[in-house]
């Protein structure tokens, strides 16, 4: 189900003499009606109450701008809400009013009441109306405008969609009643609209295209969809939400994990559930089957290795160098032939299916078996890395499943090439295409996967915490969550410095933008001399038997370790730390460091800002090391070897699938054995209870 919040502006609501156009907001309930009649939870923002006060009222001399507007208001409000409730009786749809203040939103108490206050309506099919509550709020403690409240409501209700009605049709590239300006259909991050957009605000309102371009960026950088429409035009919301009609608007697509989608379009549910019947002919097919399915996919990679680096480059040649990202989405002729290894290691992998888990015979002759069998349909939602989609479908075929995969924008083309690829061999060996499907890389495509209830068995969301978060808070199916890598070493007192230098250097600089990658140094306050020299490679100074970092890596140390390194590390890449630096997952050339004074002390660091993925330890102290293997709650907790071995191929898994940081279910990385479950089989002779 959509959570929609929509926003109606005050010209949208009020005739010219400023009272209210019942006409006009009879339509928009009409239109919100049938919105939740589809399924849609919708959250209603409204402004209107004070100017329909000030129809209401002729107020005399006396009064001040703040005493007027309290005084429209505490009238207004009782008029606009009767108005609603009479409008959506007559759908039996129950309305429930929340009056705010930008207060409520500055207090942990009060934002989390009226959040729970909000979801339980919601829960009970009650539709919310809110606004500002203008007749207690003080100039200083307004709401910019209800722009800047629905945007609140958005986030904080993880709506799918916000809309800002208004009386244009969005926003346009210069003043809209001049001729010649054009509508802005889309606007993303890297645009500022802001420079000319119009200034003017309305007549009735506070707001203006300004704030409505400040709020639609800003939202969508949380992940949600902001449209910006006219509310005056007839069925804008359903012909919108509900794709009956193209008609102007302006919209800003939703950002998760720094990754722009596509603008949303309808994906056909068909493609989820040919795969779901695809599924039953993969979990058919013997090992040996499997096997030379996956040899002759591997083949097709080496084969196919300058069709899948063209179409890798169009994604490259969308992003700048400079972005961390940019390494995790390159391919290269190694890294292909690296992939086609990993998955002939795959295949040669003992299968995960069919194995006796337990077996036992009950008193009453019952014989119990319980054995391993594929989950049926795995889907996967991941951000810039081509080679996920071979890893995923490798294990996926050898696990006897079949696979949705919805992937992020920036690495499409790479996909598309892939999936291409993998489709063809499938169809050489007799299984169906859609065995294997690549969703568009869209929002619209995400929240499918996310709700395909009894097609989807488990999906698993690779990338950062936005992404995560996203998945693991809007999806109906069960998730398997593959948490944030954020990576600490402590550099014990009794710890080896050339140990030290090695791991500390491997963990930070092999790949800075993979999960596995080092985030916070802890050092024990004894050692502080030392830090110098393990941090001498990081700065891209030649250490005996180490490969030069290719980048220098810019430092953010506490107050103790950055007098350590004042004048022996380059100042240019020396910064004092600040808190929002510890429990930080960087994925760039960027390494926090942390003095601690004790082992206590730098467990208690890692129990505070760790993310439970890998952790490490250097020392040369049996009972340091036993006791950080015992205390450390992470998925990986390593004894003198750096955190990028945490890998599914380094494992000797073959490939990963990602790596779980949850303790229900599977931890660490995750691959054949983790997609499977499993099933009883009881035998018996006509015995009955």
């Amino acid at each position: 189900m959509k959570r929609v919040v929509i926003k109606v502006g005050s010209n949208v609501l009020t005739r010219e003499d400023g009272k209210l156009d019942i006409t006009r907001i009879s339509s928009i309930t009409d239109q919100i009606a049938a919105l939740r009649a589809s399924g849609c939870e919708v959250i209603l923002v409204t402004s209107g109450a004070v100017a329909s006060g000030r129809g209401e009222l002729k107020v005399g001399a006396g009064l001040d701008g703040v005493e007027q507007r309290q005084l429209f208001s505490a009238v207004g409000q009782v008029k606009l809400v009767n108005l609603y409730y009479d409008l959506f009786r007559e759908f039996h749809i129950h309305v429930g009013q929340v009056l705010t203040t930008k207060e409520n939103f500055l207090s942990k108490e009060a934002y989390e009441n009226q959040r729970s206050c909000m979801e339980v309506m919601l829960r009970s099919g009650v539709l919310p109306i809110v606004n500002e509550n203008d007749t207690v709020s003080i100039t200083e403690l307004m709401f910019t405008d209800n722009d800047e409240l629905s945007g609140l409501i958005a986030g904080m209700l993880h709506a799918d969609t916000l809309v800002l009605l208004t009386d244009v049709d969005g926003l346009y590239d210069g003043d809209p009643s001049i001729p010649g300006s054009s509508l802005i259909r889309v606007v993303t991050p890297e645009m500022d609209p802001a420079s000319f957009v119009s200034e003017v605000k309305s007549s009735n309102g506070r707001g203006g295209m300004v704030s409505k371009c400040r709020t639609g960026k800003k939202i969508a950088s949380e992940g949600i969809r902001v449209i910006i429409a006219r509310g005056t035009r007839d069925n804008v919301l359903t012909d919108i939400l509900l794709g009956n009609a193209d008609i102007p608007h302006t919209e800003f697509p939703p950002v998760i994990g720094g990754i722009v989608l596509d603008e949303p379009e309808t994906i056909d549910n068909k493609d989820i559930e040919k795969t779901k019947a695809a599924s039953g002919r993969v979990a058919a097919l013997s090992d040996a089957q499997r096997c030379d399915l996956l040899l002759d996919i591997a083949a097709s990679i080496e084969r196919e290795t300058p069709a899948l680096l063209e179409a890798n480059m169009e994604d490259l040649c969308r992003m700048d160098s400079r972005n961390p990202l940019y390494d995790r989405l390159k391919l290269t002729p190694e890294r292909l032939s690296g992939i086609a290894s990993d998955m002939r290691k795959v295949a040669s992998l003992p299968s995960p299916l069919g194995r006796t888990l337990l077996e036992r015979v009950l008193p009453n002759g019952l014989e119990l078996k319980r054995i391993s069998v594929p989950f049926g349909v795995i889907g996967v939602i991941y951000e810039a890395r081509p080679n996920v989609t071979f890893d995923v479908v490798s294990l996926c075929i050898k696990s006897g499943n079949a696979c949705v995969l919805k992937g992020g924008k920036d690495a499409d083309n790479s996909n598309r090439a892939a999936i291409n690829l993998i489709g063809e061999a499938l169809k050489r060996h007799g299984v169906p295409r859609e065995a294997a499907t690549l969703l568009p890389s869209t929002h619209e495509a995400a929240s499918r996967l996310l709700g395909a209830v009894d097609l989807v068995d488990v999906c698993i969301p690779r990338g950062g915490r936005k992404l995560i978060n996203y998945v693991r808070d809007n999806a109906k199916v069960p998730v398997i969550e593959t948490g944030v890598g954020v990576v600490n070493t402590y550099f014990d007192a009794a710890g080896d410095l050339m140990k030290g230098i090695r791991i500390v250097q491997n963990a930070k600089t092999r790949r800075v933008s993979v999960c596995n990658a080092l985030d916070c140094l802890i050092i024990h306050r004894s050692r502080l001399s030392d830090l110098p020299a393990l941090a001498a490679p990081l700065a891209g100074k030649e250490v005996p038997g180490l490969k030069t970092t290719a980048c220098p890596v810019t430092i953010y140390a506490d107050d103790e370790a950055y007098r350590a390194l004042d004048g022996k590390y380059p100042a240019e890449y020396l910064f004092h730390a600040k808190d929002e630096h510890f429990g930080t997952e960087f994925m760039d050339y960027i390494l926090a460091v942390k003095t601690v004074g004790s082992l206590d002390e730098a467990l208690s660091h890692i129990a505070r800002f760790g993310s439970g993925h890998s952790e490490a330890i250097v020392t040369e102290d049996p009972q340091a090391a036993e006791r950080f293997r015992n205390e450390v709650d992470a998925a990986c907790v390593y004894v003198n070897a750096p955190t990028s071995f945490t890998d599914g191929g380094e494992f000797g898994m073959g490939a990963e699938i990602g790596i779980s940081t949850q303790k229900l279910g599977p931890r660490g990385p995750m691959a054949l054995e983790e997609l499977t479950t499993y099933k009883w089989l009881i035998h018996g002779e006509g015995q009955v209870r």
